[in-house]
């Protein structure tokens, strides 16, 4: 592995659908979720670092060899599952550890927050009874439209969480650092996919590539959303590239004024 980057933003924005089409470069090796985080997270950075023979340690000696164990974790994961060069690891929360991969860069998927919103309503509309549930663990289909405001974007789920944090973050870096962040916006993905990947592309530092849109198979690390959340269906994508349409929104008007008017920063 000779390149790390990193793939995430909002869920619902087009990130599995980048990676799978990005996967057909030789070059290029993509994740679907990548469990790598997770690990790297909770079980070495947090927990490792309560053990006494750990804290024992000068701080320096503990700093410089922590850094070692997960650049060395890292190249280790990847390189068992690969011999591409370059490795895109799709993760919504690497922003949190982004700093210590100081020559990774990022790929930042966004798109209107209403459309987010209606994406999910839309998988839960072809659920049975496996719905999402809110804190007070009532169902979605059941909630009036102040309860549904509240589940999407105050409540703890991937939508909130990645909107207050994972998006602020990687614009912090992107005014320290541009040529680390690079933000796609689904909607100019969907309508100029050739024009978007050329410039990730020249975002990488790698050489284009001519895709097949036609044909878009599925990640090599296929991952089952169900082991996530019992209500959504498996994270598969068409085979076939699915240009940009005119947004159908059926949640009320008034449901769509209130997210852009609590969300100025976005938008902007």
């Amino acid at each position: 592995m000779q390149h790390l980057h990193f793939c995430g933003g909002l869920p619902r924005s087009g990130s599995t659908v980048l990676v799978n089409i990005l996967q057909q470069n030789p070059r290029i090796f993509t994740t679907g979720t990548c469990a790598l985080y997770e690990i790297l997270q909770e079980k070495i950075l947090i927990k490792g670092r309560y053990s006494e023979s750990f804290q024992a340690m000068s701080t320096d000696q503990a700093d410089r060899a922590m850094y070692g164990l997960i650049h060395g974790a890292a190249r280790g994961w990847f390189e068992a599952l690969t011999h591409k060069p370059t490795v895109i690891s799709k993760r919504h929360g690497w922003s949190s550890l982004f700093h210590l991969f100081p020559h990774s860069k990022y790929i930042c998927m966004v798109r209107d927050l209403r459309d987010i919103a209606e994406s999910f309503q839309r998988v839960n509309e072809k659920t049975l009874a496996l719905h999402s549930f809110g804190d007070q663990h009532v169902m979605t289909p059941a909630m009036h439209q102040h309860e549904l405001y509240n589940h999407y974007f105050s409540e703890a789920n991937s939508l909130s969480a990645n909107l207050n944090k994972e998006v602020p973050r990687l614009m912090e870096v992107f005014k320290k650092t541009p040529r680390k962040v690079m933000f796609v916006r689904y909607e100019d993905m969907t309508k100029e996919p050739v024009y978007i990947l050329n410039k990730i592309y020249n975002f990488l530092g790698e050489e284009p590539f001519e895709h097949d849109l036609h044909n878009i198979d599925q990640s090599l690390v296929f991952e089952h959303d169900h082991a996530y959340f019992r209500y959504r269906p498996d994270h598969h994508v068409q085979r076939q590239f699915r240009s940009w349409q005119p947004p159908t929104r059926l949640l009320p008007s008034s449901f769509h004024q209130k997210v852009v008017a609590e969300h100025k920063w976005f938008y902007e």
